[in-house]
Formats: structure tokens, sequence, C-alpha cells
């Protein structure tokens, strides 16, 4: 099984513990063949929605510590630098100039956070009505990333359901509710030759991949093409799980290949049963 793997973190995100060097063993043992270090860069932090001076040192922090490791260590599988730079729309000169960093394979472009609310993380979830009012107001910043040029994917679409689900809120984001918008959303995306991530991180908690198995196939039938895989994997124990399914659901949904990126270069690699053809 071969498996490649578009979402990674470690202790250059202030949500892991994990070095480098931790998460490419963890993942080399999971399977993963290739892989992207995807460090958040979001450019307001999460609490308080304030703007985040350090953002401005991820993407040199990241290649860094990779040189680093390359150093130390004969790594055993390929391992390429990305961000996943959160609400680029709130300041699109510093995104772009983030985005740009010469060391920089790929781009995730992610929103974790809405104005007034905070990141998703910290919110209560009660019913149903609450939540759908949430992704309303999700999907007007995300229709505000969609058309800037900072990002090569948009990461976890529909990624509130993961802590809806925690607390007991079985919500996520659907065409019955929320169609006009995701449409217009996704037919940004690929007028402008980006793509959307399949995020696992949902398959190994019990809710679901972000996006849905149906937004995947409305995509495809727009004719969405580029889609990357990710554990969205923050510790060891993480690393490449759900990938497998994933390439499974993808299948399903109309996709026979993934994307991998060099230097923000879309590649595509044919999708198997078990995993991708390298």
């Amino acid at each position: 099984m071969q498996l490649v793997d578009y979402h990674v973190h470690s202790d250059i995100s202030e949500d892991s513990r994990s070095s480098m060097w931790e998460m490419v063993c963890a993942a080399s043992a999971a399977g993963v063949q290739s892989m992207c270090f995807t460090n958040h860069c979001d450019l307001f932090r999460w609490q308080d929605d304030l703007p985040k001076p350090r953002c401005r040192v991820i993407p040199w922090l990241s290649a860094e510590k990779l040189a680093e490791m390359r150093a130390a260590h004969a790594l055993p599988i390929e391992v390429g630098i990305g961000l996943e730079l959160g609400e680029g729309h709130r300041d699109p000169a510093l995104a772009a100039q983030l985005a740009g960093d010469a060391h920089l394979d790929f781009v995730l472009g992610s929103l974790h956070l809405l104005p007034g609310y905070g990141d998703f993380y910290f919110l209560n979830y009660t019913d149903t009505a609450q939540c759908e009012a949430l992704f309303d107001l999700y999907l007007d910043e995300l229709l505000q990333i969609a058309p800037l040029d900072f990002y090569d994917v948009i990461a976890h679409l529909g990624y509130g359901r993961r802590y809806m689900w925690r607390d007991g809120v079985d919500a996520g984001l659907s065409l019955a509710r929320h169609g006009e918008k995701i449409e217009r959303l996704l037919r940004i995306v690929i007028d402008k030759g980006r793509g959307i991530e399949l995020n696992c991180s949902g398959i190994r908690d019990g809710c679901g991949p972000f996006p849905s198995e149906e937004i995947l196939r409305l995509y495809r039938r727009l004719g969405g093409e580029i889609v990357t895989l990710g554990s969205d994997a923050h510790r060891p124990r993480d690393a490449g799980c759900g990938l497998a399914e994933g390439c499974r659901v993808l299948r399903r949904c109309g996709f026979d290949r993934v994307a991998v990126y060099r230097r923000r270069k879309a590649d595509f690699i044919d999708i198997t049963e078990e995993g991708v053809s390298l």
C-alpha cells in the first residue's frame, strides 16, 4: 500500500508537540511515501481574532527545520514544505507575500474562525439550526478566499462539523441547505485552476471526511479535477490515518487520481484500490 499525505503538522504549529522527524517516521510506518508539512500560518489568532505577527516567520522556520532534519537523517520518504494559510482574505497582501516564499511546495487555503465568533474549536454547539447558521457565515468567508491567488487548494471544506460532532450535534454542509453557496464556491475554485482537499481527519474521528461525498460528487460533476489527500495529523499516532479510506471515497465519487505539489506545481498520481500508484 502506498499513500500520500498533503496535510501534516509538526511542533512549528502551535497545536502540535511532535517534531518533524517524529511525524516523518510515523508517516513512513503507516505506508506514506510522499508527505508535505503544512504547518499553521494563521493571520489572526484563534482565541481573540487579533492579528498574529508570528505568522511572518512560519515559511522560513519550516524550511529551516526541514533542512536541519535532512542534514541529520536519511529521510525514508519524500518530504515537502507547505503552509496551511488561514484567513488569507483578511490581509490579502500579506497572504500573497507569505505564499510567495520560494521554499514552498504547496499552500492550503483554510478558514478556522468566523469574525465575532472565533475558532470553531472554541464554540459550544447545541442544535442543528445554530450549526447551519454558522455554516452560512463560514461559506460567506470562503467565498472571499476563493477568488484570491495565494492558495493551491481549499482545506477541509466543512471543517466545523468536527466540533459539532464532538458536542453531539450531527450537522454539516449539505446541498439541501447550502447548495447555492457551495456550488458558487466550487465554480470559483475550478475556474481559477485550483483544487480542494479531501481531509481524512473526520474518518478517524467517526464523523466522515471533509468535504462529504455529496460535495465531492458535485465538485466532480462541475469539472473539478484537483484533489489532495490529507490526514491533518498533529501527532504521530494519527499520521497516515484515514488516507486509504480517503482513496476509496475518491474512487466512489468519480476521481481516479490525486494531486501532489512540488514548487507550487501540481502533478497527478493514479488512485488504486488501496492507495496510490507512485
